[in-house]
Formats: C-alpha cells, sequence, structure tokens
C-alpha cells in the first residue's frame, strides 16, 4: 500500500520507531539516566488507566519527579494518579487565571489538584497569547522523557499536544506515546546525533 496519504509527522515517527510494547516493565532498555518526565496529552482523553501505564514506564526508567501542565484532560487525569500513587510532582501553571473560564465543578477540583502538587510553578499571572506554548516549552525543556497522549496530526492542524509532541521531538527525548484511535503504546528512543570528523 501506498505511503503517499499518511501525513508525514506519521510517516517519520513510524520510521523512527525502534521498538513497540508489549514493553517489558521490569527493566529500562537504555542505559542513560532519567530523571524527569514530562505529560503531555488531549483534553478529551479520561481512561486513567493508559495514563497509569504511562507513569510506570517512566517510573521504570528510573524517573523520580514529573511535569504536569494541569489542563482538563490527560493532564488532570495524570495529577490524580500522581497523587494516589504519592510520587512527586510539579504543577506548571501557565497563568494563575488558566480556570478562569472552566465551569465550577471543573475549577473546584483543579485547586484540589493544585493544593497536593509536590509544587506549583506558575508562568503567567494573566493569560495572554503563548502563555500555553510557553507552559509546554518550559516542561519540554526540563524532561528526560515526554509521555503523550496523542492521537497524531493527521491533518496538520496542530493544536497544544501536536505541538508539545513535536518540541520533544525536536529536543530528543525519548518519547512514550499512546495512540487511543488504536489502543497502543509506542516508545519512541531518541536519535543518536553523530560527530562528524570530517
Amino acid at each position: 500500500m501506498a505511503t503517499s496519504n499518511i501525513p508525514a509527522l506519521l510517516q517519520r515517527v513510524d520510521r523512527t520507531l525502534n521498538r513497540e510494547t508489549q514493553y517489558n516493565f521490569q527493566e529500562p532498555f537504555e542505559p542513560k539516566e532519567y530523571n524527569t518526565a514530562m505529560i503531555t496529552g488531549h483534553r478529551w482523553f479520561e481512561y486513567d488507566i493508559k495514563v497509569d501505564k504511562l507513569i510506570t514506564m517512566a517510573l521504570n526508567q528510573g524517573v523520580t519527579k514529573f511535569f504536569c501542565g494541569m489542563a482538563l484532560g490527560t493532564d488532570q487525569i495524570a495529577a490524580e494518579i500522581l497523587i494516589r500513587r504519592k510520587l512527586k510532582w510539579t504543577a506548571v501553571i501557565p497563568c494563575a487565571d488558566q480556570h478562569k473560564l472552566w465551569k465550577p465543578r471543573q475549577q473546584s477540583h483543579y485547586k484540589k489538584l493544585l493544593a497536593q502538587a509536590t509544587e506549583q510553578k506558575c508562568l503567567y499571572q494573566t493569560y495572554s497569547t503563548g502563555v500555553m506554548h510557553a507552559r509546554n516549552q518550559w516542561m519540554v525543556n526540563r524532561s528526560d522523557i515526554c509521555l503523550a497522549v496523542f492521537e497524531g496530526d493527521r491533518y496538520g492542524r496542530g493544536g497544544g499536544t501536536a505541538s508539545t509532541f513535536k518540541m520533544a521531538r525536536a529536543r530528543n527525548l525519548l518519547i512514550y506515546q499512546y495512540i487511543p484511535s488504536e489502543s497502543r503504546f509506542l516508545i519512541l528512543e531518541p536519535a543518536h546525533r553523530q560527530l562528524s570528523l570530517f
């Protein structure tokens, strides 16, 4: 079957994939030391068992600290799991009024999660264009692993999860990706940079 109809991003991911799970949760596959992991994912996602598996995969690589952007959906599911498992995590808040337009129930839940974070990092006092992107870049810059609930950007529309995924790839992070529509996990290993002697 020709691949011309498959978006370029997905083709690149498939070509760079070195192993898929069935992942052995018992032992890390790389000798590199991994200390921090960030979480990104779709706002509509609501299945905690899959996010829990991503977190387990990071823990089995030696991660001791997580960064969570606190958006609705995947982020807050991850925060709930990190609290339940008594893990260290930083709530990375793009702006102090992030929750301002949310429903009262969502605001209340958000505040309860924040109160249980190991640390809080608020980047800006008020919302303005670009604060969400800045939050995502802040997490990518400080992480060794990216945990992503990401369908892929099939139609090139972008969005927060797509741009964060691209930033993680560009920064050469180890990525654990869960693709909801396919019910499968992918492991995207960092590309090994080669030193040219000429």
